[in-house]
């Protein structure tokens, strides 16, 4: 009877030996598994890089408080604030990266900020995928430190660039269309006023 009782006990423990092989084995693989994926998974990237604006307040008589401007491949611009235009603009997201200004403008092709009057005051122009313009008050942006987007500067559809120049002792702002017209946008950028 003892060696009956020895026997089914070997066994019982072989046994037990058996499913925790077993289950670490299947740990073991799982764990592989896990592993592989992890270094198969590809990781999503955002849109690239088309365009940064950095330093934009380095020596400016007026500060716009804005730390840089990134335009993205996709049509998307990102503009991160900072001091009392990142309190105004990011309150209800203190911690987030930034605003996107044109978010409900379009699709826009380039970015850039233009001087314009005698008084050191600046702003950020949009050109969009669509031939218009959009801009940001530049009284609002200055002095009441919050973002205001006014669309289709001019009312055209046709611009094909940029350009902002000095004349004289005041900056002028030019959009030059796809018909070679030249406009001065200086009117529109003050809508506010």
């Amino acid at each position: 009877m003892k060696n009956k009782l020895i026997k089914i006990l070997a066994l019982m423990l072989a046994m037990a030996m058996m499913v925790c092989m077993v289950s670490c084995g299947n740990k073991a693989e799982e764990e592989e598994e896990i592993e592989d994926a992890a270094m198969t998974q590809e990781v999503e990237e955002g849109p690239a890089v088309v365009k940064t604006i950095d330093e934009i307040d380095t020596d400016a008589k007026v500060p716009l408080q804005i730390e840089s401007i990134t335009l993205f491949e996709d049509g998307t611009v990102l503009l991160v604030p900072t001091e009392d235009l990142r309190k105004n603009e990011m309150k209800d997201d203190p911690d987030g990266e930034g605003i996107y200004p044109f978010a409900n403008s379009g699709k826009v092709k380039d970015v850039c900020i233009v001087n314009y009057g005698n008084a050191g005051f600046r702003t950020i122009l949009a050109l969009l995928e669509d031939g218009t313009i959009s801009a940001v008050n530049g009284t609002a942006l200055i002095n009441d430190h919050i973002i205001a987007v006014m669309n289709t500067l001019a009312g055209r559809e046709n611009f094909v660039s940029i350009e902002n120049k000095l004349e004289d002792t005041a900056y002028e702002v030019i959009g030059h269309t796809e018909d070679g017209e030249d406009v001065v946008l200086d009117y529109s950028l003050n809508f506010s006023e």
